[in-house]
């Protein structure tokens, strides 16, 4: 089972959801995650563990379990974590990095006072109350590089990278430094996932249309090359999805 909840009002810049997920599997299941731009922090709760920055994706990630499991994560909007933790985000890229190893504004009361017996509404509104507590302590956000988000997708990842470095007011160069630091990944690699996030919501809903049609509506040279990003993303052709 898998539900998101909305963060406050006043956390939205920085907090795409909130989520939970709990499951019981008599035998061992394999699940895929699929990248999405974001950042995530998550309490893992089968396993007692602190809770771990889980960063930007640039592929598939495939995670298998046995028995009882549950979750409960914040996911971060691009870029989003950056007015929380000091660090580039790049250096989290692909990886899980404990959450208190890094310098940020979260310390240890951040797990040791959540009851985390108690319900999961209960619990995420422990750590809604907690990341309100800290908004006097973040840190700026690049403006230039959240703009430059909004840029990708609202042009769905079809954008040419050079004209979204130019309305963001940055050369190429340190639009590509300032990008990495802030996302994780390059302007490129993020317009690819958003062109294939918005290409599986497309897929999801059912329009009856060719592969080759849906394709070219995506941004894609052909089907050929859809199937292709689809496989790099996701581990799985179109239609599996």
């Amino acid at each position: 089972m898998y539900i998101e909840h909305l963060p406050h009002p006043y956390l939205n810049r920085y907090i795409e959801t909130y989520w939970s997920s709990t499951d019981f599997a008599e035998k061992e299941v394999k699940r895929r995650v699929l990248p999405d731009g974001c950042v995530d922090i998550i309490f893992s709760f089968h396993r007692q563990s602190l809770p771990h920055i889980v960063g930007t994706m640039t592929t598939f990630l495939e995670i298998a379990y046995l028995g009882e499991v549950r979750f409960i994560g914040i996911r971060f909007k691009p870029g989003g974590i950056t007015a929380f933790i000091r660090v580039p985000v790049n250096e989290f890229t692909d990886s899980q990095v404990e959450l208190f190893s890094t310098e940020s504004v979260f310390d240890e009361s951040f797990s040791e006072d959540i009851l985390w017996e108690s319900s999961t509404k209960d619990i995420i509104s422990s750590v809604d109350n907690y990341l309100l507590s800290r908004l006097p302590k973040l840190f700026l956000l690049d403006e230039r590089i959240d703009y430059a988000v909004s840029l990708i997708k609202q042009g769905k990842g079809n954008t040419p990278i050079p004209f979204i470095a130019e309305q963001a007011c940055l050369s190429k160069r340190q639009f590509e430094r300032r990008f990495l630091a802030g996302i994780g990944i390059s302007p490129k690699v993020f317009s690819r996932i958003v062109k294939f996030g918005n290409t599986r919501r497309l897929l999801k809903s059912g329009a009856n249309r060719s592969l080759f049609d849906l394709a070219v509506d995506c941004g894609y040279y052909d089907h050929a090359h859809l199937i292709k990003e689809f496989k790099r993303l996701s581990g799985s052709l179109p239609s599996e999805l």
